[in-house]
């Protein structure tokens, strides 16, 4: 009988899923179809890397680790969505192409590969701290150089809150030049800090497989609930 249960709610849980990733992918079968006559492509850019860790967490943690594996989960939603998309660093490196002045900060490179782009969306993915360690929750930054940038992170946060953190009482931000990238991005752009590796439980959570995961699928959710709204 306690064999037939465990089945039985195996089967639940995968149906239930399932059922999830069905809604997910009509809706994005419907952006991406306007997403090809468009040429839309979802740029992800991982912060930090290479000798630049970004914020350490609580236990030592490098920002930029789980920043990266968030980023490859996204875009693994993406691409098996359909849904054309870009990493712009795609292991533990700063951002330089061939020929680069490495004397040249990361960051215009990364506004560069960015911009070069035609008819983009970018997502950059971050983790944030502070000094009172209660502090916990995913926030979203938006570019203050049109109007759908607040839209996208409106529509993230949104299913962040639905699916992973149901108490997150946190509202996004418009950027200012202190988030250079956000602020100089032709592009309608976000910056998703995902949590606070300052909160010791949320900081465990951010290095879980399977929390990044629902962390990554929420936020390709939110993109696409996004484009809906823009067709």
């Amino acid at each position: 009988m306690k064999k037939i249960i465990t089945v039985l709610m195996v089967f639940l849980i995968t149906f239930s899923i399932s059922i999830t990733i069905n809604t997910v992918f009509e809706k994005s079968l419907t952006a991406n179809t306007h997403s090809y006559n468009n040429d839309k492509i979802l740029v992800i850019d991982a912060g930090h890397g290479g000798r630049d860790g970004g914020t350490i967490g609580v236990d030592g943690t490098n920002e930029k680790d789980i920043n990266l594996a968030i980023a490859k989960k996204l875009n693994d939603f993406a691409l098996v969505s359909g849904c054309s998309s870009s990493l712009v660093r795609d292991g533990d490196y700063l951002v330089y192409r061939d020929n680069d002045d490495v004397n040249r900060s990361d960051l215009y490179n990364r506004l560069d590969i960015i911009n070069s782009f035609s008819n983009a969306t970018m997502i950059s993915i971050h983790q944030n701290h502070f000094n009172n360690e209660s502090e916990w929750g995913t926030q979203v930054w938006f570019s203050p150089n049109d109007e759908v940038s607040k839209t996208l992170a409106d529509c993230i946060l949104d299913t962040i809150k639905e699916n992973l953190q149901k108490d997150n009482r946190r509202e996004n931000k418009k950027s200012d030049s202190s988030y250079y990238i956000l602020y100089k991005a032709k592009h309608p752009s976000v910056m998703v800090e995902c949590g606070f590796m300052s909160n010791r439980r949320e900081n465990s959570n951010l290095q879980n497989d399977s929390y990044q995961n629902k962390m990554a699928f929420s936020i390709f959710m939110g993109y696409g609930n996004y484009i809906t709204k823009e067709l």
